[in-house]
């Protein structure tokens, strides 16, 4: 943000942030959610299809200092509530034409389009959250596959220790795409590495991230320069 404010940040289809209005709307969301109550390794819930909103969601709940919780919206309602209430999350973050969808809960929700012109109003400038290494960046849960879903927890050093690594073998700035699930770990490793070295987050419709000719079009056309594909 400091050296490179201008340069984008992240891309959804003809939408563009860079990293000075990344970094502000993040900002003015993690002043949000402090007044919500939000602290350090309390918990957030983050229900967005990909989106502008869904990362300026992750980067914001981070800057509060908490953990955010992913859920898919397409998700059964008896997972998420599951996952929901064993989390313990204290603020549901999603949009409006998600929120019907979505289990009983009574943690606050904010809907990041209906609701911004109240999260706008909040300051701009970074907030003064003190974190440690240990405390929660995310909790992800697992598939549930052989029983009940677990949730596992993720700190800031085992992230810090995965964007050093992969900084280094990859250097300089690249066009990445954000192909991976929110709910699956190789999505922050795409963010964080991506704006951890000054290059531009490209964002997929699901639509396109499972369909392999159009998926192969769009890299393409976007000129993306970095993939990480299972």
């Amino acid at each position: 943000v400091e050296i490179t404010p201008d340069a984008p940040a992240v891309q959804f289809a003809d939408q563009l942030l860079s990293y000075r209005e990344l970094n502000t709307r993040a900002n003015q969301l993690a002043h949000h959610l402090l007044h919500l109550g939000v602290s350090a390794d309390t918990r957030v819930a983050v229900c967005i299809e990909p989106s502008l909103e869904m990362v300026i969601a992750v980067l914001g709940v981070i800057k509060a200092g908490a953990a955010y919780v992913p859920l898919d919206p397409a998700y059964p309602a008896e997972r998420l509530n599951l996952m929901l209430d064993n989390a313990r999350c204290l603020v549901l973050l999603t949009k409006a034409d998600l929120v019907a969808s979505l289990p009983q809960t009574e943690a606050p929700i904010v809907c990041l389009d209906r609701d911004w012109h109240e999260i706008a109003s909040e300051s701009g400038a970074d907030p003064r959250v003190p974190i440690e290494p240990e405390n929660l960046i995310n909790v992800i849960y697992t598939s549930g596959s052989t029983g009940i879903p677990k949730g596992v927890a993720m700190t800031h050093r085992a992230l810090s220790n995965l964007v050093c690594w992969q900084t280094t073998e990859m250097p300089g700035p690249a066009r990445t795409i954000q192909f991976a699930s929110l709910s699956f770990d190789v999505s922050f490793q795409e963010i964080f590495t991506t704006w951890c070295s000054g290059g531009t987050l490209v964002l997929v419709t699901n639509e396109q991230r499972h369909d392999v000719n159009r998926m192969l079009a769009f890299l393409t056309a976007e000129q993306v320069e970095r993939v990480d594909f299972p």
